[in-house]
């Protein structure tokens, strides 16, 4: 007969190893990212010998637009992104706790709580997921940081 810690511990040591799984390739492929980063600026900045070189690089449409991409880009996406994940971890959250709840219930005739107890607290982190993402929703609205001014329009602070 299976006990609850074993329950417990098989499930958390998969999940840990997978995260820490999830973490090294998270790191590789930014540590990838900065390295193909630097290495084209460096030829970049080959390339373009002096700053009147580079100055006149930044006046064309290329240069405008390698720029733009360094900078806009990124930090308007940032926020729905960061939105969006928190939203689909809760989901995934959500979705993980009512299996387990289910289990908790399929399995009461054997006295496993620990099925409901782990299912109660992913369920909370899940609603909690939801939450932060609906508040940081309207936070970065009522700021103008979704549509990419950061929350100021011709210099001033949004009023709103």
């Amino acid at each position: 007969m299976v006990t609850a810690p074993e329950i417990i511990i098989a499930p958390a040591f998969f999940t840990m190893v997978g995260f820490i799984a999830w973490l090294v390739a998270n790191a590789w492929h930014r540590h990838q990212q900065l390295k193909r980063t630097a290495e084209f600026s460096g030829r970049l900045i080959e390339r373009l010998g002096s700053v009147k070189d580079f100055s006149e690089f930044l006046q064309t449409e290329g240069g405008a637009s390698l720029l733009n991409s360094f900078t806009i880009e990124r930090a308007s996406t940032s926020v729905h992104e960061r939105i969006l994940r928190a939203s689909a971890v809760g989901v995934i959250f959500i979705a993980l706790s009512l299996g387990l709840l289910f289990l908790g219930w399929y399995f009461t005739f054997m006295d496993h709580d620990a099925f409901t107890i782990v299912g109660v607290i992913v369920l909370s982190l899940g609603l909690g997921c939801i939450m932060s993402s609906g508040v940081s929703y309207r936070l970065a609205r009522a700021l103008g940081v979704l549509n990419g001014n950061g929350g100021r329009t011709n210099g001033h602070l949004a009023q709103r």
